[in-house]
């Protein structure tokens, strides 16, 4: 049968060389068992309910994924058990940390259900990002180059190579510890607004000409910097059904940021003396 790939919940389903029918459901709701395990029909319909929510149409090509993935999945169970897999070696605890993982997500969801973001929420924080975009600090995009290394000493030898004429592009490829700027010569990909970075890297940006290096160094966690600014725009904010997704995904990330400083704070936590 033709190879199907579908992104179900958090797994991917795929089809498999072999095709367990639909049609030869009993009236008691099996479809189709493995070594004596049932896989019933609700059970397809759960996954199937859970694609469309994820915007997947419903169809037999989609069903038929799903049983195939529930059978191969009751399979590969069933040897497990057989074998005893999951307590061979690290497993017992890679599980352990697997199934803590899941659950922090189903905590996240819980919490979301009852502090929901909402359309109002991204429309309004969409009209906040405007308005501190017309004018003042933000109202500036800055592209730049970077070279990050382990110490201050190092980053401010570097700067002195420099300005003494060598170049940026090859320093960084030879140098950087930020593999991806490092690799395309230190140039960061992104357009950035001064408070898409950290406070010193920013306010580094803009007191930069084009072209120049920095004049000392810039600490983050991950190093110090010896940056280059390459061009500056006007930022345009982008219509609001542009917007909208990634004003989304910010807000979700400070929703859980305040989820877990909700529980923090109300938990006891000591160190031993």
């Amino acid at each position: 049968m033709k190879r199907i790939g579908i992104v179900l919940s958090t797994i991917l389903i795929c089809c498999v060389s072999n095709s367990y029918g639909q049609s030869g459901a009993t009236q008691s709701g099996v479809v189709v068992s493995v070594n004596g395990t049932k896989i019933f029909q609700k059970d397809i319909d759960t996954y199937v309910k859970n694609a469309q929510a994820r915007g997947i149409k419903d169809s037999p090509e989609l069903r038929q994924a799903i049983t195939n993935d529930l059978v191969l999945r009751e399979a590969i169970m069933q040897d497990i058990k057989k074998t005893g897999l999951e307590k061979k070696g690290e497993n017992a605890e890679r599980l352990k940390l697997a199934q803590q993982q899941m659950l922090q997500e189903l905590w996240f969801e819980d919490y979301l259900k009852m502090n929901p973001i909402n359309e109002s929420d991204i429309r309004a924080d969409y009209d906040r990002q405007a308005t501190l975009t017309k004018e003042g600090r933000n109202s500036i995009e800055y592209k730049f180059s970077q070279i990050v290394v382990a110490t201050e000493a190092e980053a401010n030898e570097l700067i002195k190579q420099l300005n003494a004429g060598a170049s940026f592009e090859n320093t960084a490829k030879e140098k950087s510890l930020e593999k991806t700027s490092g690799a395309q010569g230190g140039v960061v990909p992104n357009w950035v607004l001064p408070d898409m970075v950290t406070k010193t890297l920013g306010d580094a940006l803009m007191n930069l000409s084009k072209g120049k290096v920095s004049a000392v160094p810039i600490q983050t966690n991950i190093g110090w910097h010896v940056v280059k600014l390459d061009e500056t725009r006007k930022f345009t904010m982008p219509t609001y059904d542009h917007a909208k997704n990634n004003i989304y995904q910010g807000l979700l990330t400070r929703k859980k940021q305040e989820a877990i400083d909700q529980l923090i704070k109300k938990s006891n936590i000591t160190k031993p003396n």
